[in-house]
This record gives structure tokens, sequence and C-alpha cells, in this order.
């Protein structure tokens, strides 16, 4: 179960995701009504709307420097739990959330959860795979060997939210954290055209 990472983006994409921000903010602004928050009132909600908009587009970068660990978890046709690991796409003009898939996972990168769910994970998983729809499970390193885990860390709390627990693997330790939805980019194209598992699932 490796950790997906990407190569650092280019400058050039940065840049786009500054000027989209700075429309944002701006259109932002510019629905604040005078006459509902004059003075000062207006100017701090502006610049904090203004900060908001910066915050996301600066988490969103940061998850395309260095991308955690990301676990789509569900329940096959026949109520068993079953997982995929995910990873960012390669293409720039798409970003976009899509499956792992080897010779040990079917075509859409699902394999059975049995092992998964009992690797020392505290508290349990167990109650975290949903009847319907998937939950998404992030992770990053818990000791910082490197520069890249802090900033792999550093993406998993500033898009997925704060660890609520830890889990061993392979004499290593990891923080995790469950969503029902992925940051920044579309869930993987199955999920957007037919919101069910594909045929024989």
């Amino acid at each position: 179960m490796a950790a997906a990472q990407l190569a650092p983006i280019a400058a050039n994409v940065a840049e786009d995701v500054g000027a989209d921000a700075v429309g944002l903010t701006a259109g932002i602004a510019s629905s604040v009504s005078a006459t509902t928050h004059p003075g000062t009132d207006r100017a701090k909600m502006e610049e904090e709307a203004r900060e908001r908009v910066m915050d996301s587009a600066d988490s969103c970068d940061r998850l395309e420097v260095e991308v955690p660990g990301v676990i789509e978890l569900r329940r096959s046709a026949a109520g068993a739990p079953e997982y995929r690991e995910l990873r960012l796409s390669d293409s720039l003009d798409e970003r976009q959330w899509i499956p792992i898939a080897d010779n040990e996972t079917t075509a859409n990168g699902w394999r059975p959860a049995v092992n998964f769910l009992q690797m020392n994970f505290s508290p349990p998983l167990g109650a975290v795979v949903p009847e319907t729809a998937s939950n998404f499970l992030a992770y990053a390193p818990s000791q910082f060997i490197s520069v890249a885990a802090g900033d792999r860390f550093a993406a998993m709390t500033s898009n997925f939210g704060k660890p609520v627990g830890t889990f061993s693997w392979n004499g290593n330790y990891y923080h995790y954290v469950v969503t029902s939805t992925l940051p920044c980019f579309p869930p993987p194209s199955e999920r957007i055209a037919a919101g069910v598992p594909p045929p024989g699932f």
C-alpha cells in the first residue's frame, strides 16, 4: 500500500490557480452589499473572503505537490468491505482522482478489504465503511523523516482534515482521517457517470 506521489507541478500552473483565486475573490467582494455592511464591516468581510479563497487555492496547490495516501472504502454488491487506492491524474489540464489498478485488483482498482481493516487501526475502521456510496481515508507518515513526508502531512490536514487516528503497516506508523468527499478535484469518473458500482460488482 504505497502512498501515491506526484512530481512538483509547473510554476505556470500555480500562477493560473492564483489568477483564478484573485478573480473569484473580486467576485465575492463585489457581491457584498455596501448598505448591509457599511464602512469597516464591509472591508473586514471582503478581507475574510479573500483569505478564504487564497487558503483554499493554497491547499489545492499543496495537494498537487505532495499527495497523501488516499483510499476509497465501500461495500461490494454482496455487502463485503472493499477498497482501492487513488491518486491524482497526470493531466494538468483536467486534474481528477483516479484509481490505481494492478494485477492484484479489478480493472477499477478494487480489492477485498479484509486484511486492510486489520492493520492496527486505532480507532478501528469497521464503522467507517458505509452501507452505500463511499468514504475516503487519507493518510500520511506520523514521523517526518523527510521534507516530503512533512509536506504530505500538511496536504492531508489542510485538505482532508485533522487526523482522527493512527495505524501501522510494515513497521511504520501513519496518521489518518476519514471523509465522505474528495477535495479540490473530481472523484473517479465511474462515480460521476453512474453513481453506482460498475457491472460485475
